[in-house]
C-alpha cells in the first residue's frame, strides 16, 4: 500500500520520506522489519522505538514514524506514535471497522461475563458475531488461535491485541461473514490509543474499582482511560450503580429494576424491568453479579433492536463462563462444592465471596484459597488479606503468578492486611494449596479458588509453565473418593 494511504487520518509532516513508496508491511519491531517496510518508534516503560531507527532503515525500512526528528532518517513525524501506528495498521487492513457493527466492554470487572453473554444473545437473533477478549477470539463460536499469542496454548495474549492483531483478526471476521463484535476494551488499550480509529456502534461500561494503579499511577487517571471508550461511541450502556459509571453520559442501567432475584448455586433467575416490560431473566451463571452482568448485554441488546424472545433466550443458552464463578466441583458428588473464579481485585473477590456466602449451606464452611500477581499494582494485596479474612470461614493464602517478585515478599503484602483475623494457612506452592483446601474439607464446604479463572499456565521468574487448577481438584478428589 501507498505510504500516503497509510497515513489516511493522521496529521505528520514528512521530512525526507518517499511518499509515493509502497510499503510492503508496518512493524513496530526493529528486528520483523521486511525490505520496503515501514518502522513505527514507540516508546514503552522500559525501551524507547526511535533507538532502533537506524537498524530498522538498514534492515529495509523505506521511512519510520517518529515523534521527533531523527537526522539522517526518512521519518515522518506525528505527535502521538501509538496513536499512528493503530490509524496505520487500520489502514493497512483496509479499515474493517467501517463494515462492522461494534460493541465495546470496558471496566475493572465483569467485561467476559458480559461479553459472553451479549454474543450469545446476538447469536440466538440469527447475527454472525465475532468477539475479541480475554478468553480469546471466536467467530460464530468457533475459537480462533491468532498469531500473536505469547503461548500456542493460549489463544490470546491480551485482552485488547495490539494494532498488528487487532485489525488483523477484524479484518478476517469481517472476510469471514462476522456482522457484529463484540471486544472487550481495556484501559491499557486506551491510554495507549489502541482503538482510536474504530467507532462503536455501542460501548458498555461496567464498573470501576482499584486496578492497575501500578500503570494509570492514580484512580482518576483509570477513569479517565475508561471513560475514554464513550468518546466514539453511538450508544452507552453505564452500570448507573457504580459510582464512576454515574459520572459517564448514557442509559444508566441503574434506572432499572432486578426484582424477585433468586441466587442459588444453580443460577440466578428475576425480573428485569426496563422501558415499562417486565422481562423474565434465568441464567445458569452462579453469582450475585451475573444480575448486572445480564442486565448489561440485556439492555445493550434491545437498544440494538434485538427482540425480547432472543434476549431470553440467548441468556439461558449460557451454560458457564471458563473461569468465571465456574463450579467444578459438586456437593452432590464430594459432599462440597470447589468454584474457580477470575477474581484478582479487591471489588471482584469481595463480590465472589459475598455471592457464595448467600450459597453456602447451613453449617457449611466458605474456604478461599488466593494470591496476587507479581510486578503488578501492590496497594491492592493487604486489601484483599483484609477482605478475605472478614468474609470466608478459612483463609489459605498462596502465590498467584508472581512474575519475577518473590511470592514470600508478595503474601507478606497480603497478611499484613489480615492483622485482625490471621490467615488459616499460608502455603506458597499453590498446587499444595489447593490440594490442602480439597483433602480437609467437610460436608456442606464451599471452596473459592480465586484470581486465575480461565488461566492454564503459572507464571515464573521462568515465564509461563502448564498449571491447571482443575486437573489438580480433580485429582484430588478421585483420590479421596478412592481412598
Amino acid at each position: 500500500m501507498q505510504l500516503t494511504k497509510l497515513l489516511i487520518g493522521l496529521d505528520y509532516t514528512a521530512c525526507g520520506a518517499p511518499m509515493d513508496a509502497d510499503i510492503s508491511f508496518p512493524a513496530t519491531d526493529s528486528r520483523s522489519v521486511r525490505p520496503g517496510g515501514l518502522f513505527i518508534c514507540l516508546r514503552g516503560t522500559v525501551k524507547d522505538g526511535h533507538r532502533y531507527a537506524r537498524e530498522a532503515i538498514l534492515r529495509g525500512a523505506v521511512a519510520c514514524i517518529c515523534d521527533t526528528y531523527l537526522s539522517g532518517i526518512p521519518c515522518i513525524l506525528v505527535k502521538d506514535t501509538r496513536q499512528a501506528a493503530a490509524v496505520i495498521w487500520n489502514n493497512f487492513y483496509g479499515n474493517p471497522g467501517r463494515a462492522l457493527r461494534l460493541v465495546g466492554i470496558t471496566g475493572t470487572n465483569g467485561k467476559t461475563s458480559t461479553l459472553t453473554f451479549l454474543s450469545e444473545i446476538l447469536a440466538a437473533a440469527g447475527m454472525q458475531t465475532g468477539t475479541i477478549g480475554t478468553l480469546g477470539y471466536r467467530l460464530g463460536g468457533r475459537q480462533i488461535f491468532w498469531e500473536g499469542a505469547e503461548n500456542p496454548d493460549i489463544p490470546a495474549s491480551m485482552t485488547t491485541p495490539d494494532p498488528r492483531y487487532l485489525y488483523g483478526m477484524l479484518d478476517y471476521m469481517k472476510q469471514n461473514g462476522a456482522q457484529t463484535v463484540v471486544m472487550e476494551v481495556s484501559s491499557h488499550s486506551l491510554a495507549q490509543r489502541k482503538t482510536a480509529p474504530l467507532y462503536f456502534d455501542t460501548g458498555i461500561f461496567t464498573n470501576l474499582s482499584a486496578e492497575h494503579l501500578d500503570y494509570h499511577k492514580d484512580m482518576e487517571s483509570y477513569f479517565q482511560a475508561k471513560a475514554s471508550l464513550f468518546d466514539n461511541c453511538k450508544t452507552s450502556i453505564v452500570n448507573g450503580d457504580d459510582p464512576y459509571g454515574r459520572r459517564i453520559r448514557g442509559i444508566h442501567v441503574g434506572l432499572y429494576m432486578a426484582k424477585n432475584r433468586r441466587i442459588r448455586p444453580e443460577g440466578v433467575a428475576y425480573q428485569m424491568q426496563y422501558r415499562g416490560r417486565t422481562l423474565p431473566i434465568r441464567s445458569r451463571v452462579a453469582g450475585a453479579f451475573t444480575v448486572y452482568n445480564t442486565m448489561l448485554s440485556a439492555i445493550a441488546a434491545l437498544e440494538m433492536g434485538i427482540s425480547i424472545g432472543d434476549v431470553i433466550r440467548g441468556i439461558a443458552g449460557v451454560t458457564g463462563i471458563s473461569g468465571r464463578m465456574e463450579r467444578i466441583v459438586r456437593s452432590t458428588d464430594a459432599g462440597f462444592d470447589v468454584y474457580i473464579d477470575y477474581a484478582h481485585t479487591p471489588e471482584a473477590l469481595r463480590a465472589a465471596l459475598e455471592g457464595l456466602r448467600q450459597m453456602v449451606p447451613r453449617g457449611g464452611r466458605l474456604t478461599v484459597i488466593f494470591g496476587c500477581g507479581g510486578d503488578r499494582d501492590k496497594s491492592k494485596r493487604p486489601i484483599m488479606g483484609r477482605l478475605a479474612g472478614e468474609l470466608c470461614d478459612r483463609v489459605i493464602v498462596t502465590s498467584d503468578n508472581a512474575r519475577t517478585e518473590d511470592k514470600n515478599a508478595i503474601i507478606q503484602d497480603i497478611l499484613a492486611g489480615m492483622q485482625t483475623r490471621p490467615a488459616d494457612a499460608v502455603i506458597p506452592d499453590r498446587r499444595e494449596a489447593i490440594i490442602y483446601a480439597v483433602e480437609t474439607a467437610m460436608p456442606g464446604d464451599t471452596i473459592l479458588l480465586a484470581g486465575k479463572g480461565h488461566e492454564n499456565y503459572e507464571t515464573g521468574p521462568d515465564g509461563k509453565k502448564p498449571f491447571s487448577e482443575r486437573d489438580i481438584v480433580f485429582e484430588t478428589v478421585n483420590r479421596l473418593k478412592n481412598g
